[in-house]
């Protein structure tokens, strides 16, 4: 009986521990993204995986986000992600990973300098969005001219320590060979709750 009430306290231990941690990561991919719309690029690149920088390097990766957020051809605005599904800790060669689903809403505004004008113009906006996203994540508001486009995308956080994490968003499957270069496969291919 004693053997059976030590194991019951071991295992909801771990599993409180388990939580937590998640919830330490996901506080941390929260911080990070509050950076990203806070405009604070350097800061949030903090939290970008080194990896990373092997295929664009950090002062293009901020180049990139810097032009994207100030194009006055292109207004966004995105909110705050919300975790789907979220995978076991896995640990390879000393790392600790976790992967998790993030959904975000951005909300895409173009000029007409940018796109042209009228109903052909949005439309043929409209189709590249839904080409790329799915017809069930792009909405087009008429009254504000904004296409909010819903996505959904693992995210992959690893760390040393299990302290400092880092981040992948996988933003396609093409990308995968590239990060196959940094990151385990296993760790790719882990599945999300």
């Amino acid at each position: 009986m004693k053997r059976v009430v030590i194991t019951l306290v071991a295992c909801l231990l771990f599993i409180t521990t388990h939580a937590q941690n998640q919830k330490e990561v996901i506080g941390k991919f929260n911080e990070y993204s509050q950076l990203i719309l806070n405009k604070e690029f350097d800061k949030a690149l903090d939290f970008v995986h080194d990896g990373i920088f092997e295929i664009a390097p950090r002062e293009q990766m901020k180049s990139i986000l810097v032009q994207t957020f100030n194009n006055p051809m292109l207004e966004v605005e995105m909110t705050m992600p919300e975790v789907k599904g979220i995978s076991s800790f896995t640990e390879i060669e000393n790392k600790h990973y976790l992967k998790f689903n993030s959904k975000n809403v951005v909300k895409m505004r173009f000029s007409p300098e940018a796109i042209g004008e009228g109903e052909t113009a949005i439309n043929k906006v409209k189709q590249g969005l839904i080409a790329q996203f799915g017809e069930a994540n792009v909405v087009y508001e008429e009254a504000t001219r904004f296409f909010n486009v819903t996505t959904v995308k693992p995210v992959i956080a690893a760390s040393t320590d299990k302290k400092n994490w880092k981040f992948v968003t996988i933003d396609n499957d093409q990308l995968i060979p590239m990060l196959e270069k940094f990151l385990p496969k296993a760790v790719i291919d882990l599945k999300v709750d």
